[in-house]
């Protein structure tokens, strides 16, 4: 009766679970286990189907340490594009690389590089450009020094402005840029306007000087870009200083530039340095110029004075020390002159 009593005991304790996991041959036997079979059996058909998930700490991982080998494997520039679209990321990744580079890079580049350009030159990225290839060739190459940088206006107006400087190579122009934010419009003498540098001479818009009756022209050009708020260069002694370091009187166009319009004056000495034998000799000759700043002379409510271009150039004879050579400039070759415009102007030869 007591083994009886032990043996009913030890079948209640025995859980729904354990019966379950019995083996087989347990199950058949044990004929409590029919109805229990039969609910687990009905549980599973009436259970809702459960989504297969994946961990999302698992899946970031995965991800992230295989984004960047196919990323890499993708974008190999050794790799021809038919190549490319067999890598893991498929055709269609790598269809969409190639038109991302092929369409959106190269216009991000040309207004990125237009944008450069004109933070450097204010309004002309071409001139830009040529300013930055210029600097390291001026400062890096001709060890040229400056001063008086501060006293350079960050903007122009727009009454305009007037860029004076000395003469003393053929290289002025090109240094002086390097220093100004601004484009500088320069007048020059149409005898150094070389037929081959047409290109650029237009490029500048220089307006030519032939020392004749149609000066008339070329000042009539540079007042009315100074007014326009543009900036002009000129050279007032008319030809580069020979020999150096000795100050030719002023030409009469600065006066009339001075009394038409109401631009601020920068008045520039440049010392030669090493002097060279011509114009465009300095191009090739290191020559370790100083380009000195003196100051800006402003207009008064009415407009410059009379005597402005009398006071710069005392203002400049003060300050180097040159002697005055008061010899007259050698005149210019008039067959020169013409072949010179007829190449930048054409066969019309007013501006």
């Amino acid at each position: 009766m007591s083994e009886r009593r032990a043996m009913s005991k030890r079948r209640a304790a025995i859980s729904l679970e354990a019966r379950c996991r019995a083996p087989r041959k347990i199950r058949t036997s044990i004929p409590e286990m029919v109805p229990v079979r039969r609910r687990i059996e009905r549980a599973r058909l009436t259970a809702a189907p459960r989504e297969a998930t994946v961990p999302f700490g698992a899946l970031s991982r995965v991800i992230f340490a295989t984004f960047p080998s196919l990323l890499t494997s993708a974008l190999d520039s050794t790799r021809p594009p038919s190549v490319l679209a067999e890598t893991q990321l498929g055709p269609g990744v790598a269809a969409a690389l190639l038109l991302t580079t092929l369409v959106i890079v190269p216009p991000f580049l040309a207004l990125a590089v237009r944008a450069i350009g004109n933070w450097s030159v204010h309004g002309n990225a071409v001139i830009g450009w040529m300013r930055f290839a210029t600097y390291f060739y001026i400062h890096h190459f001709h060890r040229a020094r400056v001063e008086g940088l501060e006293r350079i206006p960050r903007a122009v107006g727009p009454e305009g402005l007037i860029v004076v400087s000395t003469h003393v190579a053929g290289l002025d122009p090109v240094a002086i840029q390097t220093l100004m934010p601004h484009w500088i419009r320069w007048m020059m003498s149409a005898e150094m306007m070389l037929p081959v540098l047409v290109p650029l001479w237009r490029l500048q818009r220089v307006i030519p000087v032939c020392f004749d009756t149609r000066d008339a022209a070329a000042l009539k050009a540079a007042i009315a870009h100074v007014q326009a708020g543009g900036t002009l260069g000129i050279f007032p002694e008319g030809a580069i200083e020979r020999p150096a370091r000795q100050l030719r009187p002023f030409s009469g166009g600065l006066r009339l530039i001075l009394a038409r319009t109401k631009a601020p004056v920068i008045v520039c000495i440049i010392d030669p340095g090493k002097p060279c034998d011509s114009a465009y000799a300095a191009l090739l000759t290191p020559t370790r110029p100083t380009i000195r700043i003196l100051t800006v002379v402003e207009p008064g409510p009415n407009g410059h004075a009379k005597d402005t271009s009398d006071r710069i150039f005392a203002l400049m004879r003060e300050a180097t020390g040159w002697p005055i050579n008061e010899a007259p400039p050698e005149e210019a070759d008039r067959a020169t002159v013409n072949r010179n415009l007829r190449a930048y102007l054409g066969q019309d030869a007013s501006l």
